[in-house]
């Protein structure tokens, strides 16, 4: 009877856990229902068109080509909001939208907005009072509002605040500033100010700075104990101690207000980052050779090690270990550099970064190999993070070995140089640009005064400018040049030489591959290189892109007016990635001129980001 309970109970305990199983079973495989959205309706509306309301609404109906929109009841609320901040904008003061949805048995919604437009008020007058460090004519002009305009409440809190970042600005940041309205009939505006004591800053203490000398951040804050206060250098300070890389955040507030003195301290409130790394890191993304080639994709394995507050002054040292595999040709030997780097923030009382590097880099190509070691001192100055301008001095060795004709030539020189780069970028968006412009530039002048064995100058620019069509349609162009040449006649030195084709210049051509000589790669003197191309999405994370490439590379520009402008089109799939736009690009050239050129005049290409 006892064997028979116990093979009960083992047999109801098994039973138990097999049913467990399946609920946890079932619980993995369950996915939540998606819901599409399908038509979206709208009405009330007489001021403005159904197609403009739907423009604003981020939920978007379901059309061939175009992402679906999810739907979700926090989305449909925020559509809402979007409505009636449309009709806010434009005087409809009492403007309310009601909002509701629907669904059918294929997880497809359709939406229902119901608008009730209210009346439109107008803006007839504007009051102010106590505004004794501001003239009424320059307060009006931050409201930005005109007087018989549909009353625009946001307008008005914008230039509110506005108003209270100039009295802030000037030494006023206990200004208070108010609005109010009258709604008989239209609206009269009425704006109180209270400027309060202009104040001056006291003492500046620094807190939670552990590992980081007060000196390090006192000398990134731009206002000083007696100076006027001012919102902006207290955003312009706290930018300045962020970029040291030394705090994860930075934050500047009052400490004391003494208004009867007219003086207020300032506490820093700072929170340090992990001051040293030592690691490995693996990633994918372009790479420039140490020649004069474009620009390509690569693996990149590096090893480094850093410290970021060497003697607790901000100072930075490194060393580290890069190898380069060229995805465009995995077949070459990878790149290698190597480097120790020390960078000091301050030097001599200024605020610039200086660099002092010491590094060896080896790249071997099937045409050539070329080894460049050496140090160089950098001056380097970011105004902004949109804004890059660096000037230095380099002593380089460099070991070159190149094959022409079957026959290998060795050739070793040493490089004095003065070097110099600047980049403008001011791009919307540094990976999905729509709107903006970049300007770059570099130059080098190698020996002359500065000795060593090479005599030349080298120069490179490019403008390139981003355009939204319509819609999504974005086109980009770009121009670019190189120019190098020697001194006294002489002949520049061959690893310094340009290069044209692959994924970033000319896409008809294979890496380096625009001109050839006995099959291998032969650079020039002067580069010339065009592209333009349309942008657009397709569905989901992809989308396409049409293109057309123009350049040629030349001796002198003599030699360059002499010969055809070589020319590729074609187009492009892209994949949006977090690292940028994943693409393979299909390009044909159009005036082909060698034997190879005509036997196949197409060439696949695949990188990552845009070609520019």
């Amino acid at each position: 009877m006892t064997t028979r309970r116990n093979m009960l109970r083992i047999f109801w305990f098994l039973g138990g856990l097999l049913g467990l199983g399946s609920m946890l079973w079932a619980q993995s495989e369950f996915k939540p229902r998606e819901y599409i959205i399908d038509d979206i309706h709208i009405d009330g509306n007489t001021q403005f068109t159904v197609r403009y309301l739907k423009k604003q609404l981020g939920l978007k109906e379901k059309r061939l080509l175009k992402k679906h929109s999810t739907f979700t009841r926090r989305l449909l609320e925020l559509d809402r909001l979007s409505l009636e901040t449309v009709y806010v904008k434009n005087g409809f003061l009492d403007c309310s939208v009601a909002d509701s949805f629907s669904t059918d048995q294929n997880s497809e919604v359709d939406l229902f907005f119901s608008i009730r437009e209210g009346r439109q008020y107008y803006l007839k007058e504007i009051m102010v009072e106590g505004n004794e460090n501001l003239k009424t004519d320059q307060l009006l002009r931050m409201l930005d509002h005109a007087i018989g305009a549909p009353y625009n409440t946001i307008k008005i809190k914008n230039g509110i605040r506005e108003i209270k970042a100039y009295y802030a600005n000037i030494g006023k940041p206990l200004a208070i500033v108010d609005d109010s309205i009258s709604t008989n009939g239209d609206i009269g505006l009425f704006i109180h100010i209270k400027e309060n004591p202009t104040m001056k800053v006291g003492n500046i203490a620094i807190v939670n700075n552990d590992q980081v000398r007060d000196k390090s951040i006192l000398r990134e804050i731009v206002l000083k104990e007696g100076d006027l206060y001012s919102q902006q250098k207290i955003e312009l300070s706290k930018r300045h101690i962020f970029e040291t890389g030394l705090f994860s955040s930075v934050s500047i507030k009052f400490a004391d207000v003494d208004t009867a003195r007219g003086k207020l301290d300032l506490l820093v409130d700072v929170r340090e980052m992990r001051m040293h790394y030592f690691g490995f890191d693996l990633g994918m993304g372009q790479d420039k050779g140490i020649s004069g080639s474009e620009p390509y994709t690569s693996i990149d394995f590096a090893g480094e090690w850093f410290h970021r507050n060497i003697l607790k002054r901000g100072s930075r040292l490194s060393t580290a270990f890069t190898t380069s595999i060229n995805l465009t040709n995995i077949l070459v030997r990878p790149k290698t550099e190597a480097e120790i780097l020390y960078i000091e923030p301050w030097m001599w009382g200024f605020r610039s970064a200086t660099s002092f590097r010491i590094f060896v880099n080896n790249q071997v190509l099937p045409e050539q190999a070329i080894t460049k070691y050496g140090g160089e001192i950098a001056l380097t100055y970011k105004p902004d993070k949109r804004v890059f301008l660096q000037s230095g001095i380099e002593i380089n060795g460099i070991r070159f070995r190149t094959e022409q004709y079957e026959t290998t030539i060795n050739e070793s020189d040493r490089e004095r140089a003065l070097t110099f780069a600047l980049r403008r970028d001011y791009r919307d968006n540094f990976l999905y640009p729509g709107q903006g412009t970049v300007l770059t530039a570099n130059a080098k002048l190698v020996g002359l005064m500065l000795g060593g064995t090479q005599d030349y100058y080298k120069l490179e620019t490019a403008f390139s400018q981003y355009l939204t069509l319509i819609g999504p349609f974005v086109f980009a162009y770009r121009f670019k040049v190189g120019w190098m040449d020697a001194f006294w006649g002489e002949e520049a030195p061959k690893y310094e030489k340009f290069y044209l084709g692959g994924a970033t210049s000319m896409r008809g051509w294979r890496d380096r591959e625009f001109i050839l000589t006995d099959g291998k790669p032969q650079g020039a003197d002067l580069k010339v290189l065009t592209n333009a191309e349309i942008r657009f999405p397709l569905f989901w994370r992809l989308g396409a892109e049409l293109f057309i490439d123009g350049g040629n590379l030349a001796s002198d520009i003599k030699s360059l007016s002499n010969q055809h402008f070589r020319l590729d089109v074609g187009l492009g799939l892209t994949i949006a990635t977090p690292l940028g736009p994943m693409r393979v690009d299909y390009a044909k050239i159009l005036n082909p001129s060698s034997k190879k050129e005509i036997e196949k005049p197409w060439q696949f290409q695949f990188s990552i980001p845009y070609a520019f």
